[in-house]
This record gives C-alpha cells, structure tokens and sequence, in this order.
C-alpha cells in the first residue's frame, strides 16, 4: 500500500463517519439521507481511487476506473438531489421542479454501464516514461461531461441556498457549503483535464482525495457549529442568472491550469499533488476569511476609523429597503425584508421583527433571521402583551436590564447564539403615538456597541419611512408614519 492510497482510505473513513452523523442527527430530514448517502458515495469513490493507486496491472487498472467513472456519475445525481432540498422550505416542490434532469441523469450511468462496459476506459503506457495515461473513449468522454455539468448545477444550487440565507441562519450552514464547494471544485477540475486532454494521469486522482480531505475539514467544523441542522429558505430563481459559481469555476480551472503547466515545466509530476494541496487549503481559507462577518466588520470599521470613510450611507441603505420591499403584498414579506436589511447593515446576526395585534392584544414574530419560516406557525411565538410597560416603551431598551415579566419572556423567546454578540438591544415600532410593534436585535457580531452613527441611522429611518408607504398597499398605508424611534 502507498502512501497515496493511504491517504485515500483516510479520506474515505472521515467521509463515512460524517456520513453517520448526519443521520444520527437529523434522521427524519430528507436532504440528512441524500446527505449521508453521498458521503457514503465518496468512501466508496475514495477506496476505489486508493485501489487504483495501487494497481500496477493495466486491465485490472482500466477495470477499476470505469467502476470508479460511473460511481462518480451516480454521485453527481445524488448530490444534486441533495442541493435542491437542503435547507429549502419548499424542498418537495423543488425536488419536483429538478426531478426530470434528475431522472435523466441517473439513466445516463446506467446506460454507460449496460451498453458501454469494458469500452468506456483505456489504460496505456506513455512513450518514455513509466506513467499510466487513463484514455477516455467517446462513451467515457459523454459521462464525464455529464458529470461535470451536474457538478456544477450542484455548487449552483447550493449558491442559491446559502445566498438566500441571512444572518444566524447564514452562519449554521456556513462551513457545510464551503466543505462540499472544496471537494466539488477539485472534481470539476479533474473531469474538465480528462475533458481537455482525452484522459489523465493516474496520479491525478490524488487531487480529488486532497480535496476530499479539506472538505471533510471543513464539514467536521461545520458539524462541530452546528450539528448540520437545517434552515428553511426559499430562494428566488432569479440568483441562478446572477450565480458566482461560474466564475469562481473559471477562476479556479485558470489557477489551477497555470499551476500544472508550471509544475510540468520546472517542478516535475510528482510535486504537482502537494501544490494542488497548498493551492486548495488556501482557496478554502480565504473562502472562510471573505465569509467571516467579524472579520468584514473589522475591515468596515478600520476603513472608517483611519480613511474617514462614514460606515453606512443613508442613500444606498434606503435604495435597498426601497428595492427589498418593493413587492412586498403583506406583513410577513414586509418583515422578512426588514429584518434581512437591518441584519445585513448593523452586522447583527439574530434581527427579530414582532408586530403588535390590537384586537387579541399580543405580540406575534412576523420575521426573523434566526428561525425558519415554517416555525413561525407555532403559537409558542405569540404572547400577551397586556403589561401596559411593554406598549409604552417609546426608545430602544436594553432587553438584558428589564426586569418585567415581559421581558423575561422576551429573553426566553429570543434566545442568543453566541455568548459574546453583547446584550440584546428592543427598538419599538411607532406610528405617531401608536404602538404597532417591536424589533429584537441579537448577536451583534463581535457584541460591538453601537455608535452615533448607528443612531443617526435610526433617526434618518425616521425621517425617510413614511416613503414606504407610496410602495405598499393596505398594510403600506399602515406603515407610513412608522419609524424606529431611538
């Protein structure tokens, strides 16, 4: 057994074991089976990449390869089905919409195996060298486009997912996202080389278990986070024509290309595996610095600190809300869209919008960025709000200091996430002298307080809400003199 092989089988043990744990975890969630059955998928992928590391035979070489191509088409499918349910509130009607293409790709493998076996791969010995070159037949070279199509619609979809999300709810799936874009990027780049150049290096594999080792990282951490728990989002169709997974893709293949043709030129095969691995657990760290809110905030405060450079322009804040609720038709969209920008502005990861029911006199959680959609229905998040301490509040209070049974529950409700986002902060929602709500905001990142800038931000919310109205109907209409009263 190589040392290659050996780290083949580690990786295929790391992936079975975070394969149970997500079962274990979640075992009535429906993306929890496709997720453990792909991880499953890449333990086996793995073993078959570490036999063929260890095969010197050339047909019992070409015989484990076409095993390990059509695994590989299977896994593409799997993984698909996995990204267009994770974390979707509407997963059963997004399976639906993807289940034609779905279908399609599970035969193309199938098809591949039944009429193609034993005629998908060629191995052969290079001219002057000892190297094993894996040939790609035309049926082959039809199964690895299909694979990497599907891998990219997979980190697509996932994209959709994760930029749907917003604040608490951002940061649980933060690092499961990042550990499967590192190993489905490392196998976009080995499927397009068998694309480009009718087949590979044997060796070459060895970059999928270097990027199937950092992924699993990253999964352990994301795991460690937040025991993989779902969200429930419902992302727009419309990000798919905005996505960033093409570029990224673009950018990496160029990276990665240059790199190969450099280690080719000067460093020789058999360094090229070891600055794969630097240039990916690089990609990976800088993926987490540019995902990391304390560390964009860090940068948001020393531009502001040292270049004079105000943190927030009112102009661009209000062309946001103006933007995010312009097709607002209710209370929950309203709220919804509230609470993403006022997260996304203060850096608060936990923003919780409650509106004020004078007819039952309670308050009700219409929004919140640290729950799911579907547990809004919960009675358990509605409750009396008869204490006449509560609807007179008229400037944001320190939700920590109020000592009234209102408050105990609010701190009950409102449960934080992190034990150093600060105190959690209550702003009520006015209309003149009228009492129509309330907006909890937890988990500042960092628990940094908040400035005069802040503040001013709030009184220039003010000044400006009553343009809201122009925009939105009945409940528009409601809302036109409410502002957030510092």
């Amino acid at each position: 057994m190589t040392s290659e092989s050996t780290l083949a089988f580690i990786a295929a043990v790391l992936s079975a074991a975070l394969a149970v744990a997500a079962v274990l975890r979640n075992r009535r969630g429906g993306a929890a089976w496709w997720f453990a059955l792909g991880m499953f998928g890449l333990a086996l992928d793995s073993v078959l990449t570490g036999v063929c590391l260890s095969v010197i035979g050339l047909e019992k070489l070409a015989f484990w390869q076409e095993w390990a191509l059509i695994l590989k088409a299977f896994l593409a499918v799997i993984w698909l089905a996995f990204a267009v349910t994770y974390s979707r509130g509407d997963a059963g009607e997004s399976f639906r919409r993807w289940r034609i293409l779905i279908a399609i790709a599970c035969l193309l493998p199938v098809a591949a195996f039944v009429g193609f076996r034993g005629d998908l791969i060629q191995v052969l010995v290079r001219p002057n060298s000892t190297d094993l070159w894996i040939s790609f037949n035309s049926a082959g070279k039809i199964v690895n486009v299909a694979i990497l199509v599907g891998t990219v619609l997979v980190l697509m979809n996932l994209e959709r997912t994760f930029r749907a999300a917003v604040g608490t709810m951002q940061w649980r799936i933060k690092f499961l996202v990042l550990g499967l874009a590192v190993i489905f990027f490392t196998r976009i780049y080995t499927r397009s080389q068998a694309l480009v150049y009718s087949g590979h290096n044997n060796s070459l594999t060895e970059v999928e278990v270097i990027g199937l080792l950092v992924g699993c990282a990253l999964l352990a951490v994301g795991y460690l986070r937040s025991r993989f728990r779902e969200i429930d989002v419902y992302p727009s169709r419309a990000v798919l024509h905005t996505s960033i997974t093409v570029l990224l893709v673009g950018g990496y293949l160029f990276i990665i290309g240059v790199l190969a043709q450099i280690v080719a030129r000067y460093g020789g095969a058999a360094s090229f595996q070891l600055q794969a691995f630097v240039v990916l657990v690089a990609i990976a760290l800088l993926a987490v610095l540019l995902l990391s809110e304390k560390i964009r905030q860090r940068i948001k405060r020393f531009v502001s600190r040292h270049f004079s450079r105000p943190q927030y322009d009112f102009r661009i804040i209000w062309t946001q809300f103006t933007q995010a609720t312009s097709s607002a038709i209710d209370d929950p969209t309203l709220c919804a869209a509230s609470a993403k920008l006022i997260s996304e502005t203060f850096n608060v990861l936990s923003v919780s919008v409650w509106l004020f029911d004078e007819e039952k006199n309670k308050l009700r959680l219409e929004a919140s960025t640290s729950r799911a959609r579907n547990a809004m229905s919960d009675d358990a998040i509605e409750f009396s709000a008869i204490d006449p301490g509560l609807t007179k509040m008229r400037k944001a209070f320190d939700l920590e200091k109020i000592k009234d049974d209102w408050g105990r529950t609010l701190r009950q409700i409102s449960k934080t996430q992190f034990s150093e986002g600060g105190n959690r902060a209550g702003v009520p929602l006015l209309a003149g002298d009228r009492y129509l709500g309330l907006i909890i905001l937890a988990d500042r990142v960092n628990g940094v307080p908040y400035t005069v800038e802040e503040i001013e931000l709030r009184n220039h919310a003010r000044q400006r809400a009553g343009s809201v109205s122009n925009h939105l109907g009945l409940f528009r209409a409601r809302l036109k003199e409410c502002r957030f009263h510092a």
